[in-house]
């Protein structure tokens, strides 16, 4: 599994961030990004989100869909992620491959149960990378980093606010992102991020759960015995 590590990284760095700068706190967003729209300005509807996940965590249910464009391949995948504000996320894919990625303030775990396999990392290590360090510490200058408009094209529904989110300095892990809101919940229903290579990442999310009481240990990973441990370097 270690050689699907980059892959992995790729994943976090653009759709993985992305979820943890909209769910987290959208309510810092500036004034400065709002555009006006037949009903919500964009301010408005970031700050109407951002009420709906002022929580103090949350439970989700989610189908994955990722296109490589040069390779004409299309992957999918289900799983469930939980998330404790404001830096605590666990990622369970169950299928096709089962193996978790927990990440808190400090650590990095990757595990797969099958193989008995972890990779373990610094979490500063790749939110230093990432400019989500920064974010943690004071979200808005990430959040100055992004245009984001009203999308009235393909991702444009019926019963749905669709945001298109472009960063202001070219990163080539996110191009491009869009965020499917419900009109009536404000709940996130999908994200979809673009890298430089246009591959596509869609993910749609379901059976949301606030407020659970999830216990912080759920963030941590105890290693288990006899366990194959890999140490993830800093950078690919």
């Amino acid at each position: 599994m270690k050689n699907n590590v980059k892959w992995i990284y790729s994943l976090f760095v653009s759709h993985w961030l992305l979820l943890a700068l909209c769910l987290m706190c959208l309510g810092h967003f500036l004034r400065g990004h709002s555009v006006a729209s037949d009903s919500l300005s964009v301010t408005e509807i970031l700050e109407r989100i951002q009420r709906r996940y002022d929580v103090t965590d949350f439970e989700a249910d989610f189908n994955q869909q990722s296109r490589l464009k040069a390779m004409d391949i299309v992957d999918t995948a289900q799983g469930h992620v939980s998330f404790r504000p404001p830096a605590m996320m666990r990622w369970h894919y169950k299928t096709p491959e089962n193996y978790i990625l927990i990440i808190n303030t400090e650590k990095l775990w990757i595990y797969w149960p099958e193989e008995n396999q972890v990779m373990v990392g610094k979490a500063t290590d790749y939110l230093g990378n990432t400019g989500l360090a920064e974010f943690f510490a004071e979200s808005t200058k990430l959040l100055n980093s992004f245009h984001i408009e009203q999308s009235n094209g393909e991702f444009a529904r019926k019963g749905l606010h669709a945001l298109k989110l472009t960063p202001k300095k070219m990163e080539p892990n996110l191009d491009k992102a869009f965020l499917l809101v419900a009109e009536e919940t404000f709940d996130i229903v999908e994200l979809i991020t673009y890298n430089t290579f246009g591959d596509e990442t869609r993910i749609r999310f379901s059976g949301l759960r606030f407020n659970l009481g999830l216990d912080p240990s759920l963030f941590e990973f105890k290693i288990p015995e006899n366990a194959d441990v890999l140490q993830l370097q800093a950078q690919f």
